[in-house]
Parts: structure tokens; C-alpha cells; sequence
């Protein structure tokens, strides 16, 4: 008996008989692939939150220095210091001050 099989044959009826492992095999590789790419994009934006977390403590700190910076700037003394010194400036006299009253 010369027989010949068909191979095509014999693997798709190989295929049906397995068919629960393969698709088993297939939804394992998926999941598998699937958590590499969450972990991936997970490790590109902890990087980036990383950037920006540095980037505000970076602004914080200079408001903080801007902040003391304009609390020197306008303290009272600094202002009238400047003002007689650069501006040549000094109180009126109690003669040349003059009331104004509101209706």
C-alpha cells in the first residue's frame, strides 16, 4: 500500500486537537508582550514626572529668593532712604500740609 499523506493535513488536524494549548501559548505571549510595553511607557513617564518634580523644586526655590528679594526692596527705611538720599526728598512742614476732607 502505497499511501501517500497529506502533511498540510495531518498538522491542521494536529492543530484542532491542540487548539486550548495554542490558545493558551498565544494569550501567554500576548500578556507577556503587553507588560513589557506598560512597563516601558511606566518607566518613560516616571522619568519625566522625575524632570518635572526637579524643574518646580528649581522654580520654588527662586520664588522663595524673589520673595525675600522684594520683602528687602520694600521695607519702609529702604524706601525713605532713597527717597532723601536720590530724590532729595523730605516732609513737609506741618505749615505746608495742607487738609483735604472728602464730601
Amino acid at each position: 500500500m502505497d499511501r501517500r499523506l497529506n502533511l498540510g493535513l495531518l498538522i491542521l488536524i494536529d492543530l484542532k486537537r491542540h487548539l486550548f494549548q495554542i490558545i493558551l501559548g498565544v494569550a501567554t505571549l500576548g500578556t507577556a508582550l503587553t507588560t513589557i510595553v506598560i512597563t516601558d511607557d511606566t518607566r518613560s513617564v516616571t522619568a519625566e514626572l522625575n524632570k518635572v518634580q526637579s524643574i518646580t523644586d528649581e522654580l520654588e526655590v527662586e520664588w522663595r529668593h524673589l520673595v525675600l528679594e522684594q520683602n528687602a526692596l520694600a521695607e519702609h527705611s529702604r524706601v525713605s532712604d532713597i527717597a532723601k538720599e536720590k530724590l532729595a526728598m523730605t516732609r513737609p512742614k506741618p505749615i505746608d500740609e495742607k487738609m483735604i476732607s472728602l464730601p
